[in-house]
C-alpha cells in the first residue's frame, strides 16, 4: 500500500513537471507571435500561424533534447535544425523579407526579455 502511494506521488510530480514546461513553451510561443505581429502589423490569421509555427520549434527541440544526455555541440545542431525549419516554416507563408523581419524582431524581443 505505501508503494502504491509513494509510485502515484511520483507520477504525480512528473505530471506536474511535464505540464510546467509545455506551459512555459506555449507561454513563450504567443508571447513571440504577438510581438512580431505588433512590430509588422501582421493579421490576426498570421498571429495563428506564428504561434503554430513557434509552438511546433519548441515541442521539437523539447521532444529531441528533454531527458536525453547530449552533449553542448549535440544541443546546438538540434537548435540550428530546428532554427532552419523555422524558416522554411514561415517561408510557406510569407515572403523572405517578412520571414527575416519576424525572425529579428523576435530575436530582439528574446534578448530585451532576458
Amino acid at each position: 500500500m505505501k508503494n502504491t502511494i509513494k509510485i502515484f506521488a511520483l507520477v504525480l510530480l512528473f505530471s506536474f513537471n511535464s505540464n510546467a514546461q509545455t506551459g512555459y513553451q506555449i507561454k513563450k510561443a504567443i508571447s513571440f507571435s504577438e510581438h512580431a505581429v505588433a512590430q509588422l502589423d501582421l493579421s490576426e490569421e498570421d498571429q495563428k500561424f506564428l504561434y503554430d509555427t513557434y509552438i511546433a520549434k519548441f515541442m521539437n527541440v523539447r521532444e529531441n533534447i528533454f531527458g536525453k544526455d547530449l552533449s553542448n555541440e549535440e544541443k546546438k545542431a538540434i537548435y540550428n535544425s530546428s532554427s532552419k525549419k523555422l524558416r522554411q516554416s514561415m517561408r510557406v507563408r510569407f515572403d523572405q523579407a517578412t520571414t527575416a523581419a519576424i525572425i529579428k524582431s523576435v530575436l530582439e524581443f528574446q534578448k530585451k526579455n532576458q
